[in-house]
């Protein structure tokens, strides 16, 4: 619900970009507006002093460019040019930058042009690779916003695409690219339209498996990565058994649950295994996911749909999520 909802606020505020696009004059100079009443084009030509700046200090928009989605593209590629990101009290200043940072990844992942959205990521990210401190902060709230979990603007192709930028431009010698690279790694797997990625498993009876060589008789198969010992696992898992159409999907045939334990503790593992309903398949992993980075695990439970042909439908969706698509 709160991923739906935030995708309607992303909408809106991309309509909003647009009308205030449209109508503001995108002249310079002048004092400083405060952030209730700034509009996007409303911008100081050169960066105020952060003892004076109320707002995020907005390129000014050329008068010539009367054109909504002429302006909005402008906006784009010059956000951060009246920036000082060698300011590092600018840096930390919630009410400034990330507010600014909101704004900007709205603007980045609503626009149309997807090769003008990524050319303005990579000017974002050579500008950040100057500075160290900004080097440090800017990624780190980019990943907050677009990559948490619990965030409701989360976007992880949009973060993929920053990360690509970031990579192209960080210097070879910055300890963080070795992180970058991994987060790069999971957000380029699993997603809608992918073969998931194969993996190994261990039935309680020890018989070994890979996702691969698992019949899939229903139209669907839900991965479910859990931990008994995680209370989001918990309440996840009292969820699913709760839900009655789920059940009779499952009963029926109509859909399969392949539940892994991806935790290395395998005496709480087995002390729990009556939690699972009976006709799932249940296993573990014995860590190998985790370790190997085969799938993105950051926020337990991990829920995954895929098709008959183990391709992914759904990528760590919520199970409401997984039940709107499904009508259950």
């Amino acid at each position: 619900m709160k991923q739906n909802f935030y995708k309607c606020v992303r909408l809106a505020a991309g309509l909003l970009l647009c009308v205030s696009l449209t109508f503001c004059s995108g002249k310079a100079g002048g004092k400083p507006v405060s952030s209730s009443s700034r509009s996007v084009g409303d911008a100081e030509s050169t960066p105020q002093n952060v003892a004076g700046q109320d707002a995020f200090p907005f390129p000014a928009i050329p008068e010539t460019m009367t054109e909504p989605q002429e302006r909005r593209s402008y906006l784009l590629l010059h956000y951060w040019d009246n920036y000082d990101f060698a300011d590092t009290v600018l840096l930390h200043r919630a009410d400034v930058t990330e507010q600014g940072l909101v704004n900007y990844v709205a603007l980045a992942g609503t626009h149309p042009d997807k090769a003008e959205a990524d050319e303005a990521l990579g000017v974002f990210c050579e500008k950040i690779v100057l500075s160290a401190e900004a080097c440090k902060e800017m990624p780190a709230l980019v990943e907050k916003y677009l990559y948490d979990p619990m965030s409701p603007m989360r976007d992880e192709e949009l973060y993929a695409r920053f990360l690509d930028a970031l990579l192209a431009h960080a210097p070879a010698e910055d300890v963080r690219r070795e992180r970058w690279t991994f987060l790069r790694k999971l957000t380029g797997r699993n997603n809608p339209g992918q073969a998931a990625e194969d993996f190994t498993y261990y039935l309680p009876d020890g018989q070994r498996r890979t996702l691969s060589s698992t019949q899939v008789e229903a139209p669907v198969l839900i991965l479910f990565f859990y931990d008994p010992e995680c209370e989001n696992c918990h309440a996840t898992l009292q969820e699913m058994k709760g839900n009655t159409l789920f059940a009779e999907a499952v009963s029926s045939g109509q859909a399969q649950v392949l539940s892994i334990y991806t935790e290395g503790n395998l005496r709480v593992w087995r002390d729990r295994l009556d939690e699972i309903p009976a006709d799932w398949t249940v296993g573990t992993d014995r860590e190998l996911i985790k370790t190997q980075a085969l799938y993105d695990l950051k926020a337990m439970p991990a829920l995954y749909l895929l098709d008959a042909d183990k391709r992914v439908l759904l990528k760590d969706a919520s199970f409401a999520q997984i039940c709107e698509t499904m009508g259950w």
